[in-house]
């Protein structure tokens, strides 16, 4: 209203001033219209600032009620006419524009977006992980929908320097792309919870010592109006559950998958150990080692048995058995003439 009202007066004060400046305030609308081959008047039907704001009423909205026109002879007249019949075109399709934006707001569609009230700690494909539920209620999907999360936490340096709110990204996949979502059901999104993850020192009793706040934030581009919309939740450490997951709301009915958002919010408990990633892949790499240690030790075992089964048995020759064999050879070969080579000439290996 105020752009209307603005641009109204501030033509009509310019129609005004350029009637004062050629003199024809103050005449009878009836003399001007007489002596309009003499004089050439610039405005017909304009002797005030009313008249004057009437015509440009008249001019800005293309009303026209043909008893106040203006003079082809005046040239300064014709182009303020041309410049209020821009302006007003330039202010319609604005306002257009700001009753579109108003009506559809992003504010809106972001109520829409569903977030499920707690985050659950699991784990899934052997993997401990973060993980919270996200859905859309509209028919009409967001574009290029991305989700992101951050870590804000108290934290104090090497140095000794305090650091009030220090905000750590959570990974939620980036590198692989599973961040960026096509919300067409309820998806549950995960962080894996690695050496490079903010949590990976936290178990279930530091979660309820420490105060920290993890922040998700939905980013997508609305379909109808193309404008960007944003959406926001967090979750503080009591809101987090360990050892829980989301029971399943989507099944299949007569060839189509039905959504129950009744259970959206729902968890159900699951064995899980209590202790920190860090904790249990210490645990699991010391089992490990000694699990290895012993198959080592069962292996070297039964190497050795089969080396020894394998190995022939053979009973060793002793110079006491040479010397009892030499002697019966002496013996025949006295018998038989034949010559015995000495005990000490002979050179043998034993085996």
């Amino acid at each position: 209203m105020m752009c209307y009202i603005v641009t109204w007066f501030l033509f009509a004060g310019l129609y005004y001033m350029t009637a004062a400046l050629r003199g024809e305030l103050g005449q009878p609308f009836e003399n001007l219209e007489a002596n309009a081959g003499d004089q050439k008047p610039c405005y017909f039907g304009l002797d005030g600032f009313i008249s004057a704001l009437l015509f440009s009423v008249e001019t800005q909205r293309t009303i026209g009620y043909g008893s106040r026109t203006v003079s082809p002879s005046c040239y300064e007249g014709v182009l303020l006419v041309m410049m209020q019949c821009i302006v007003g075109s330039m202010i319609d399709a604005l306002m257009v524009g700001c009753m579109f934006v108003k009506i559809s707001r992003p504010k809106k569609r972001a109520e829409t977006l569903l977030f499920s009230r707690t985050c659950v700690i699991a784990h899934r494909d052997d993997q401990l992980c973060l993980m919270f539920r996200l859905g859309d209620l509209r028919e009409s999907h967001m574009v290029d929908a991305k989700v992101r999360a951050k870590l804000i936490k108290s934290r104090q340096t090497a140095e000794g320097e305090f650091l009030p709110l220090e905000q750590t990204e959570i990974d939620l996949g980036y590198e692989t792309g599973s961040d960026r979502l096509f919300l067409v059901e309820p998806q549950v999104i995960q962080h894996n919870i690695d050496t490079k993850s903010p949590l990976w020192e936290l178990g279930p009793d530091q979660l309820r010592r420490q105060q920290f706040e993890i922040i998700v934030i939905l980013e997508g581009i609305v379909e109808a109006t193309g404008m960007m919309c944003q959406a926001k939740t967090s979750y503080i450490e009591t809101e987090i559950e360990w050892g829980a997951r989301f029971e399943p709301c989507m099944t299949l009915e007569k060839g189509s998958f039905k959504v129950d958002l009744r259970r959206f919010h729902s968890t159900y408990q699951v064995p899980l150990p209590n202790c920190s990633a860090s904790q249990a892949h210490q645990l699991l790499a010391k089992a490990q080692s000694h699990k290895l240690y012993r198959d080592w030790e069962t292996w070297s075992e039964g190497k050795s048995k089969e080396e020894k089964e394998k190995t022939p048995s053979h009973r060793g020759f002793t110079i006491g058995d040479i010397e009892e064999e030499g002697m019966s050879e002496g013996n025949e070969s006295e018998l038989t003439g034949e010559k015995n080579v000495p005990l000490q000439d002979l050179s043998f290996h034993h085996t």
